[in-house]
């Protein structure tokens, strides 16, 4: 969320293209404008005190001078700076955005560091540094002949920050979820049942039952685990994928789109393209695995 006059607003992609909503945000910039509003202000309170004072006409005409004064202004802002001041607005939406991106890491880093996960937060910290100083690049080399080519990799960029941010949420919602096993007392407790299965001193049918109860919870949080850790690791490679584009574009004099293997951007499209695959396969096994835990309850 971001604030601009005291108000609240969602920024999205979408904002960026908005006509509509850009021509509103102008218009309300021009109407707010102390050298729109404060001439109409005052223009509005000397017609008040002409009517209770019997100033006449020059306090009619100080009002009217002072109204088309604060008219002038907003006409000037509106229709002659008007392209500027949308330049400007969208340039605004543009930051709000990258602090908007920065700032669900940052929480992300934040709630790793208070569950206790500080390989996550420190992912989250890396992750988020290594895509503020790839897209900030970029945005330097943006010109008329570099357009297309940084658009891409701006692109590219994003799809690596929006598939790390979905790895690291699930890999702290995994990490919570085994927080709550304790597993330690799984393990002594099979250890302890199953030496006593092999020593015939309790009833082998029962025993049989809990050995094999928790053998099930202790191998799904091994695989639990397993994930997890396969989501920092490939959080990780999605880091180091924008790093390695990020100094490969820095010793390029050339942007340009092209095909070759060589190209960062093409490079840094593969490893996106896994992890966004590695993420729709994740989702299933976690929802697999919910199905599996109510299906036992």
């Amino acid at each position: 969320m971001a604030k601009r006059g005291g108000k609240q607003n969602q920024v999205s992609l979408e904002s960026l293209t908005d006509e509509e909503a850009i021509f509103k945000a102008v218009r309300n910039k021009c109407i707010q404008s102390p050298f729109t509003i404060l001439p109409l202000a005052i223009a509005g309170g000397m017609l008040l005190l002409t009517g209770a004072f019997s100033w006449g006409f020059l306090g009619v005409f100080a009002s009217v001078a002072l109204g088309v004064i604060g008219a002038a202004a907003f006409i000037y802002n509106m229709w002659i700076r008007g392209e500027t001041l949308a330049r400007e607005h969208i340039q605004w939406l543009m930051e709000q955005l990258k602090q908007d991106r920065r700032n669900a890491l940052e929480e992300i880093s934040r709630m790793c560091r208070e569950i206790g996960f500080p390989e996550a937060a420190k992912e989250a910290d890396e992750l988020s540094d290594a895509y503020s100083k790839y897209t900030e690049f970029l945005e330097t080399r943006a010109g008329a002949k570099l357009g297309a080519a940084v658009g891409q990799r701006l692109g590219l960029a994003e799809s690596a920050r929006k598939a790390g941010v979905e790895h690291l949420r699930q890999a702290t919602e995994i990490h919570t979820a085994l927080a709550g096993i304790g597993i330690d007392m799984l393990r002594r407790e099979h250890a302890e049942w199953t030496a006593e299965r092999t020593t015939g001193s309790s009833d082998p049918t029962v025993l049989d039952q809990k050995i094999r109860a928790h053998e099930q919870q202790i191998n799904r949080y091994q695989q639990l685990a397993s994930k997890r850790d396969q989501l920092i690791a490939e959080s990780n490679e999605l880091e180091a994928a924008l790093k390695t584009a990020y100094m490969s574009d820095a010793g390029r004099s050339d942007l340009s789109l092209d095909e070759s293997n060589d190209n960062p951007a093409t490079r840094l499209s593969h490893v996106v393209a896994a992890a966004e695959a590695a993420e729709s396969d994740m989702k299933d096994f976690l929802q697999t695995v919910r199905q599996e835990t109510s299906n036992t309850l």
